[in-house]
């Protein structure tokens, strides 16, 4: 008996435990996150920046390994052989059972007409177009990082915009009834009312749902756990400066990761086919080669049936025919240089057409703001003086609902223009690479 209450005050215990401590232990932390501190969260994150780091050392190691075959060669080899049958003739009446020959091979290319040399001048112009490979993805990285950010603080500007339409249906409600005790409402309105500010729920209930799918996918994006609590510190820019076409095409040419990294590779491939024509060419190396061997009717061959013999000279090996594919490979090596070269046009157009693109819609998105705003506070007082209105019975409930509904559009397609010119400009600033306001 005593063993089986010790047993259930024991349960108990744990169970309250795992009650009070367990929900403490596992809760996430609180991140306040600016633009700058996502960003260097999202660098720690990615994937895609650690396969970047990866390719410059891969590149790295095929340079160093471009750069071996100038050095020189050290083979060592040990041959034991036993030389079970054989015919009994002249020729092998030398010959013993077991033999055995061991030695090093020391070699060094001497002249290739540049084959080695220019395979290592493009290994390097291999890992300068990494370097700006990796860079090219930190610059998406912090694009896409904003992208996730902006679309977090649109999410939940429209929140708290559909809320505060909510409060002010409620308000109308409020309205209404100090009316109704005056004995001024007709039950139509009373019923309309209550449907109006029903119908606002669903709203608010999808919005709240838009804001925690998009909170989410931030915190995926920075690498922050699941339970974690992401405060936004930083809002929209709201003061915009004029964009100078010239000089952010120039920066463009100047700055951009990927088209250096174009360039890079154009070089490369210039490298690669000077290194392919010099196979079409002689070789010319040095060899040495020291041998310590003998045989003997013995598998232990002894030490006075061994001998020393050494060897030294120059090789010259020609490429007389070799079937052809020196020849296919150098041709190969002039398609990819064009292909580099087509892929340099092309991403300096394409980059080129994104920055103009962004600057149009940049200053469209402008002139759209400063209409929003202007929308915006003479929605707030339209709908102030129609509240005043209604409450004297001298508007009906549709026009105040109606100016309350062009209040709360006004103000999101506000918030929209503002995100759309934040983008704008961090497209422009990932282009041209020019410094961010939020950094």
């Amino acid at each position: 008996m005593m063993k089986g209450l010790i047993f259930l005050k024991s349960a108990f215990l744990l169970w309250v435990f795992v009650l009070v401590f367990v929900p403490t232990a596992t809760a996430g932390k609180t991140i306040k996150l600016t633009i700058p501190t996502a960003i260097s969260m999202a660098f720690e994150a990615s994937e895609d920046l650690k396969i970047s780091e990866n390719e410059i050392l891969r590149n790295i190691s095929k340079q160093q390994e471009e750069r071996s075959y100038a050095r020189p060669t050290v083979i060592g080899q040990v041959v034991w052989s036993n030389n079970f049958e054989y015919p009994d003739i002249a020729t092998t009446a030398a010959t013993r059972e077991y033999y055995v020959d061991s030695g090093l091979t020391l070699s060094q290319t001497l002249f290739t007409f540049g084959r080695i040399s220019n395979a290592v001048s493009a290994a390097k112009k291999a890992v300068d177009a990494s370097r700006f490979n990796k860079e090219s993805t930190r610059q998406d990285i912090v694009y896409n990082t904003k992208f996730c950010y902006f679309n977090t603080l649109l999410a939940k500007k429209i929140l708290e915009i559909s809320e505060e339409s909510y409060e002010n249906a409620k308000q109308n409600k409020n309205i209404l009834e100090d009316r109704s005790a005056q004995g001024r409402v007709s039950k139509y309105d009373n019923i309309k009312i209550s449907a109006d500010i029903s119908s606002r729920l669903p709203t608010v209930n999808n919005a709240r749902a838009n804001f925690i799918s998009t909170l989410e996918t931030l915190k995926v994006a920075i690498g922050a756990a699941a339970g974690d609590n992401v405060e936004l510190v930083d809002g929209f820019l709201q003061e915009f400066q004029e964009f100078d076409r010239e000089d952010l095409a120039l920066a463009l040419y100047k700055n951009q990761p990927a088209i250096k990294a174009l360039v890079e590779m154009i070089k490369e491939k210039e490298a690669s086919i000077k290194s392919k024509k010099a196979t079409l060419f002689p070789e010319i190396s040095a060899f040495a080669t020291w041998n310590h061997k003998g045989d003997g009717d013995d598998c232990y061959i002894g030490k006075d049936n061994l001998d020393d013999y050494g060897v030294a000279g120059l090789k010259v090996t020609v490429p007389v025919w070799v079937g052809g594919m020196d020849r296919e490979k150098l041709r190969q090596a002039k398609l990819d240089k064009e292909d580099a070269e087509l892929q340099y046009a092309k991403g300096r157009e394409k980059y080129l057409l994104l920055l103009d693109k962004a600057i149009s819609e940049y200053r469209e998105y402008l002139k759209t703001l400063e209409a929003n705003e202007d929308a915006v506070r003479l929605a707030e007082e339209a709908f102030l003086y129609s509240q005043e209105l209604f409450g004297s019975g001298q508007v009906s409930l549709t026009d105040l609902n109606d100016s309350e509904l062009q209040l709360t559009n006004a103000k999101i397609n506000k918030e929209i223009t503002l995100f759309n010119l934040n983008m704008t400009v961090a497209l422009v600033e990932r282009l041209a690479l020019k410094e961010s306001p939020h950094e």
